[in-house]
């Protein structure tokens, strides 16, 4: 690094430097109780994953920088220059997290310590020290729309085969499914996970949308809803790929952004992207499992139980429930589907991370750790005595499958839409 890159990390640091983000970095005393609470420090007890220490990679720089003490006598309190050396330290440590936030439920003064991550992946990111498929991940999601480069023509015969399914399933020749829809209730946007590695996900989605007579359209210019950007800290990607949704779901006139089976996605839509942009949406965000939960409650949707005749639990993506607090309403709706429902001990805040989130599958460099890091959710799994994992995010899906092979697990990994879908009862079957 040379001293104008110097220069500019410095001065992104100085941009982030928010008052919750100084408070975090002034007030940690260390006292590591984070460190039981982090799923990666339970593989080998490695302080590399003790989530404070993560965070002082970037609380010395800032003390050298932004403190008297740091400046005049850094010695004294740990304070260090930034420059190559520095940053190429922070790089496994700070990639190799989730930003789960488990640790800052646990946190006796409530450090947020992945508001600290993000900002020190910020700024790996712009001096081009990000891992080498996140950042391509990202780079692809904001020049093709999908960071798997799913191309429109891709998506659309995707699409083309679901309805070529679901017209046989239904006996119905006339079924169709609505494409660039203007004026429609809900806009619904997949991931590309889901289509492509969970495309029974997607079909579950739209059995489920035909069931409750929804008003919907899915869009051939937005089609994935991921936003690889919050994971790498890339400020400008994360903006732009979030308005770019929020433009589409503006341009057909929805009331309802519905979001799939994407914690992050969900996250960044309904709570976060409204601060970054400094907008009011027109419409609603919603999750898809809120909707379908709804729809439950409202008797749109007829379930039988018994289709579902297997032990289920849950695990709560930690996006979706430590981050946007649903927790009861993908219970509610497992409970109205399934036979028997068992909650894994922990769960809902405090629930224990799968291991696969924070960009952690676009990162192979760490895939040893990550599928050890899922140690402490088998061991939730196994005590339920479940056949039956369910989950509401696409990314967590593919972790656990991993996870449940990796720890010899004889459980199925399902997404909440498909165990509903299980027991959807469709007018043609009456």
């Amino acid at each position: 690094m040379n001293n104008t890159q110097i220069s500019d990390a410095l001065n992104l640091l100085e941009s982030k430097l928010s008052l919750p983000l100084v408070t975090y970095l002034e007030t940690c005393t260390h006292c590591a109780v984070c460190a039981d609470s982090c799923h990666l420090y339970h593989i080998d007890e490695d302080p590399i994953h003790i989530p404070c220490f993560k965070a002082d990679k970037l609380r010395r720089v800032y003390k050298r920088n932004h403190t008297f003490a740091g400046k005049y006598f850094p010695w004294l309190v740990g304070a260090h220059d930034l420059n190559d050396a520095e940053l190429d330290d922070w790089v496994d440590s700070v990639y190799q997290c989730t930003m789960c936030r488990r640790c800052t439920i646990a946190c006796p003064i409530g450090i947020d310590n992945s508001l600290v991550i993000r900002t020190s992946r910020s700024i790996l990111s712009a001096m081009g020290k990000a891992p080498k498929m996140l950042e391509e991940h990202t780079e692809n999601a904001c020049k093709t729309g999908s960071p798997l480069k799913v191309s429109k023509e891709d998506f659309l015969d995707r699409l083309e085969w679901f309805e070529e399914e679901l017209q046989d399933e239904l006996d119905d020749d006339d079924y169709e499914i609505p494409i660039d829809k203007e004026g429609s209730e809900f806009l619904f946007i997949p991931a590309s996970l889901e289509m492509m590695k969970f495309p029974e996900t997607i079909m579950s989605t739209l059995k489920i949308f035909h069931a409750a007579s929804a008003n919907y359209t899915f869009s051939s210019v937005r089609y994935d809803v991921t936003n690889y950007g919050v994971f790498n800290g890339d400020d400008v990607a994360t903006k732009s790929i979030a308005m770019k949704d929020i433009e589409e779901a503006n341009r057909l006139g929805n009331k309802t952004l519905v979001v799939s089976e994407c914690g992050h996605a969900y996250r960044a839509l309904r709570w976060e992207a409204p601060n970054w942009l400094g907008i009011e949406y027109e419409f609603e965000v919603k999750d898809i499992v809120e909707l379908v939960q709804e729809w439950i409650s409202d008797g749109k949707l007829t379930l039988d139980s018994s289709r579902n005749p297997e032990k289920v639990t849950y695990h709560d993506p930690c996006n979706m429930g430590r981050n946007s607090g649903l927790f009861e309403e993908p219970r509610d709706a497992l409970k109205a589907s399934v036979n028997e429902f068992q909650d894994m001990l922990p769960n809902r805040e405090n629930n224990w991370c799968c291991g696969g989130g924070g960009g952690m599958l676009s990162m192979p460099e760490y895939e040893e750790n990550r599928l050890a890091s899922g140690k402490k959710k088998a061991e939730q799994v196994r005590n339920t005595e479940a056949k039956v994992l369910a989950t509401a995010c696409a990314n967590c899906q593919m972790q656990l499958g991993q996870v449940m092979e990796h720890f010899d697990l004889d459980v199925k990994v399902e997404s909440v839409t498909d165990v509903v879908a299980n027991a959807l009862v469709l007018e043609s079957e009456n």
